[in-house]
């Protein structure tokens, strides 16, 4: 018997040999696939989780973003506007009026509005981080240096609008005139120089501290952006702020252990 005849006769044993080897490798394709599909899926929750995380971070860094930029406008601007009335003041006297029309339209409340939105945001920007702690561990440097320049620039806030209290025209409620011949506005004696001075020297110190806090805000959203949604990008990376002068700070992150 010819060696292809005996193998055509007992093909059957060949075939029964194959069986387990066959199913081994359709087991062994079929796992392999299998853990494709459960990292995939894996891969794709986690990519829904870091969007979903940078999202609401996001929101909180743009409202916080609008109330710094608010603030700093008032502050920044407000010395001007007493310093205009003051020189209006003046031109209007030697026309033999009491005082000018040239208006002061800040508010105190105002003051203390913006100042409450900067601190309301803030929270909101670090409650994110610490509600979601473990995306976010290595921010934690960055975390403290935020805070602790949105406690510094209150104090300064503060400062300032203990100062610009003293001066700004106080809104008489309906209720109330009476008690003050009918007006509408009862406006307080202009600063004088040394008073307008120290505001100045306030003003210029909540701008700069504000300018801080604005500029580290920018850098977490760059560093979420790069720790939250680079490999959705393909692995790219926003550019850090790259300061003009070199005193200034840039905050990154620090690599976890």
């Amino acid at each position: 018997m010819s060696f292809f005849e005996m193998l055509d006769k007992h093909s059957w044993i060949i075939t029964l040999l194959m069986v387990p080897v066959t199913v081994g490798i359709a087991a062994w394709q079929i796992n392999r696939q299998f853990a494709k599909t459960i990292l995939a899926q894996r891969t794709n929750k986690l990519d829904e989780l870091h969007l979903t995380i940078y999202k609401e971070i996001a929101d909180k860094i743009e409202m916080c973003e609008s109330a710094l930029s608010k603030a700093h406008a008032t502050v920044l601007t407000l010395p001007s506007f007493f310093e205009m009335k003051i020189v209006e003041d003046q031109k209007a006297v030697l026309e033999g009026k009491t005082e000018s029309s040239y208006p002061i339209l800040q508010r105190y409340p105002t003051l203390v509005f913006d100042q409450q939105e900067i601190l309301r945001t803030l929270s909101g920007v670090i409650g994110v981080m610490d509600k979601y702690e473990i995306a976010f561990t290595e921010f934690y440097g960055m975390k403290e240096e935020i805070s602790k320049t949105g406690k510094k620039l209150n104090g300064v806030t503060n400062q300032f609008n203990s100062l610009a209290l003293q001066f700004l025209p106080v809104d008489i409620e309906e209720s109330d005139r009476h008690k003050f011949g009918g007006a509408k506005v009862v406006c307080p004696p202009m600063p004088d120089k040394e008073a307008l001075s120290a505001m100045k020297v306030l003003s210029r110190a909540c701008t700069e501290v504000n300018m801080d806090l604005s500029s580290y805000i920018h850098d977490l959203r760059v560093e979420a952006q790069n720790c939250l949604l680079s490999s959705l990008f393909g692995n790219k990376k926003a550019a850090k702020r790259v300061p003009g002068n070199p005193k200034y700070q840039v905050l990154s992150r620090t690599p976890s252990d």
